[in-house]
């Protein structure tokens, strides 16, 4: 059986309640599905059986929820909203309640609304909730009379053109209260009057600055207070001390030189100083004017303090000297000078750097810990009484990862060891020692004397390559000559060689088929005995020349060839 629309959804107002309970019911429901699609052939889509049935089922709680928020209990298709002024405007025809806040307005603009605002006290716990109605418009009122707290506080005569205020106290708290007339505080003969141009009490006017105190009236009274400010054109003359303790402004010519206040005093001109006198902190001179050209600056006991929190930096504009005024130890430029010694250390660690002297023979620097180049993990220099060492890293990048292989070598001074040391005295070497594989030159290296092989008698000098004294190979002026044995363990040639009777050169080489070694040689001459195990002739044809037989030869033994 197929499934059917609910024929009342069809008729259902789109503003009403039960449709908008009724749209997301189904929105909900129809995204809880699994959609449809190649993997799942058997998902929902919209318009199928199982839409139309989440459509009935949700119109069904739609209907159940609006009409009991009516009150009615059907399940009609107006909703909650029929009943109820629309958003879009319409007529009421019973009260207007709104007990969770309220706005109202024209043309998109709030004009009146409801509040509430906790009350905290100073711990920021609240103590109460503030209500009341804010209006952002003009307010107005067509009646005579406004009443706050049960009481008439304010009542408007339009005959009279006359504002009432009836309050038995009235509070401008800091408000500032401007009238352009009068103000009358009881009668007019027997109050108070006030008004831009009198000031009267009971009928009489009060003297103030504008009408009393003239250039031409001279004033003597025995104590006096004044409460604002005291103005002095001419001359004062005091017979007692002075007080002022709310702050003072001492100056000449209307310029202020000298002012107090707070805790501040400050200094608007310059302050000269004679000879032998300056500036006390605890009746210890800290500032002293010695002598015309020379100033003393001191502290009372302590340190010397130059520069704080707010201070970048200190700029010298003069040269620091040392104390008998000869030795000019930094100038403004930077150029320094210590001629007692120097330390220098990094973070109140050690020593690092100091200067030494013995005598005018023996001074200079000492470096106490590490000498790097370029930056902090650049080349490094270390060393100690008998030593100095330099260090370095290798590094290798493969597979864009960075390896670094640390390596030293050190420099000495020590025993020799050599055979060719003098006898009749000691012998010092200069020590090379490294951790390295291999110590590579890149320029040719040459030595006065020999070059020679550690505690071995093998050595090099002009011309001669000694392997022990009495073997060795010696330049001569046409050649290399050889002192003991010479044994080969490969072939021997000329520079140039080639085999067979129409070859050049000669060679003595090693068969690396057979191990055998065969000799070639233009010619061959034996003084004495010429012996051989086997002797081997070829036969050479030739034409237009000669060719001789010889009747005569010797051997060790004789092969019949058949």
């Amino acid at each position: 059986m197929s499934v059917q629309l609910h024929p009342d959804i069809e008729t259902l107002d789109k503003e009403s309640l039960c449709y908008s309970i009724y749209a997301q019911l189904y929105h909900n429901f129809f995204n809880a599905q699994q959609k449809k699609d190649d993997e799942h052939p058997y998902g929902i889509e919209e318009g199928d059986e199982t839409s139309l049935r989440l459509k009935n089922t949700a119109y069904g709680f739609a209907s159940a929820i609006a009409g009991a928020v009516t009150g009615e209990g059907g399940s009609g298709s107006g909703g909650l909203l029929l009943d109820y002024l629309k958003k879009s405007g319409g007529d009421m025809t019973g009260k207007l309640s709104a007990n969770y806040g309220f706005e109202a307005g024209i043309g998109n603009t709030r004009i009146l609304e409801t509040y509430s605002q906790d009350i905290t006290d100073p711990e920021g716990v609240v103590t109460a909730i503030e209500y009341g109605i804010r209006i952002t418009g003009n307010l107005k009122v067509g009646g005579d009379s406004l009443h706050i707290g049960g009481r008439q506080l304010l009542r408007y005569d339009a005959d009279k053109a006359t504002a009432t205020i009836n309050a038995s106290h009235i509070d401008f708290l800091d408000a500032t209260v401007h009238s352009k007339g009068a103000w009358i505080i009881g009668d007019e003969d027997t109050g108070i009057s006030i008004s831009p141009t009198r000031l009267a009490v009971g009928g009489q006017d009060v003297y103030h600055r504008g009408n009393a105190n003239t250039d031409t009236v001279d004033w003597t009274m025995r104590d006096g207070m004044v409460r604002r400010n005291l103005t002095v054109r001419g001359s004062t003359v005091m017979d007692g001390g002075l007080k002022a303790l709310q702050g003072v402004e001492l100056g000449d010519k209307g310029k202020c030189l000298l002012s107090f206040s707070e805790e501040d005093v400050a200094l608007g001109g310059f302050l000269s100083f004679l000879d032998g006198f300056g500036i006390r902190i605890g009746d210890v001179p800290v500032l002293l004017c010695t002598d015309k050209d020379k100033i003393q600056f001191g502290s009372i006991g302590g340190d010397l303090l130059l520069g704080g929190d707010h201070t970048p930096k200190i700029r010298l504009f003069s040269g620091i000297s040392d104390v008998d005024g000869e030795c000019l130890m930094l100038s403004p430029y930077g150029k320094a000078c210590f001629p007692g010694s120097l330390t220098v250390r990094h973070n109140y660690g050690a020593d690092l750097l100091s200067s030494y002297r013995v005598d005018t023979s023996d001074e200079g620097i000492v470096i106490h810990k590490r000498l790097r180049m370029g930056t902090a993990e650049g080349f490094m220099f270390t060393g100690d009484r008998e030593r100095v060492s330099l260090s370095s890293e290798v590094i290798y990048e493969e597979e864009d990862v960075r390896t670094a292989i640390p390596h030293s070598t050190d420099f000495s001074h020590r025993p020799s060891v050599s055979c060719y040391a003098p006898q009749n005295r000691h012998s010092e070497s200069f020590h090379i020692r490294t951790d390295a594989d291999f110590v590579t030159v890149a320029v040719p290296l040459e030595a006065a004397g020999h070059i020679g092989i550690h505690a071995s008698p093998t050595r090099i000098t002009d011309r001669i390559l000694y392997l022990t004294e009495a073997l060795r190979l010696q330049a001569v002026e046409d050649g290399i000559r050889h002192y003991g044995n010479s044994v080969f363990t490969g072939s021997l040639s000329s520079e140039f060689f080639s085999p067979g009777l129409s070859g050049s050169g000669w060679a003595v080489r090693r068969n690396r088929t057979t191990g055998g070694v065969s000799a070639t040689f233009d010619e061959v001459v034996a003084r004495r005995k010429f012996r051989a195990y086997e002797f081997e002739v070829e036969k050479t044809s030739v034409t237009n020349g000669s060719f001789w037989i010889s009747d005569s030869c010797s051997g060790d033994t004789v092969e019949k060839l058949s």
